[in-house]
């Protein structure tokens, strides 16, 4: 083997490795859109973070009020106190889909989760925006819970 012939393959691999080494470093860069995930409840795409933000109409005071009113506490001796955490997507159109229930203080009952769900229902929502354009956001939604006879 030539002198000549063995500096050709030298190059040959120093540009092999050249372009593994730069390629790893481009794919290394590229940060991983955390912004969205495949939901298994609703099987689409689904946003956690958007430029503007769902919300009910009417605001947030207008969502605790008719919770306020409309949460029916069970008769009998319990106690009941905590947070109920439930997330729900809302969907484009404004409506609610893919419920599902983080924490309850009724615990397997689910006494006031389902009762929020109904009421989260009935209230109209502006969906989330991205880039100008409605799309499906998981929304969760804090409530505290103190009932103490």
């Amino acid at each position: 083997m030539t002198v000549g012939r063995k500096f050709i393959q030298l190059i040959l691999f120093a540009i092999c490795l050249s372009y593994f080494v730069f390629n790893k470093a481009a794919a290394q860069q590229k940060q991983p859109d955390n912004t969205r995930f495949q939901d298994s409840l609703v099987h689409k795409l689904v946003y956690i973070y958007a430029e503007q933000l769902p919300e009910p109409k009417g605001g947030m005071t207008t969502l605790f009020k008719q919770v306020t009113k409309k949460l029916k506490f069970p008769a009998g001796d319990a106690d009941y106190a905590g947070r109920v955490i439930v997330a729900f997507v809302i969907e484009p159109d404004g409506k609610i889909d893919g419920e599902r229930v983080i924490r309850d203080p009724s615990g397997n009952q689910q006494i006031f989760s389902k009762q929020i769900f109904q009421i989260i229902k009935t209230i109209k929502w502006r969906p989330a925006r991205r880039n100008g354009k409605a799309v499906p956001f998981l929304y969760t939604l804090p409530i505290s819970i103190d009932i103490t006879e």
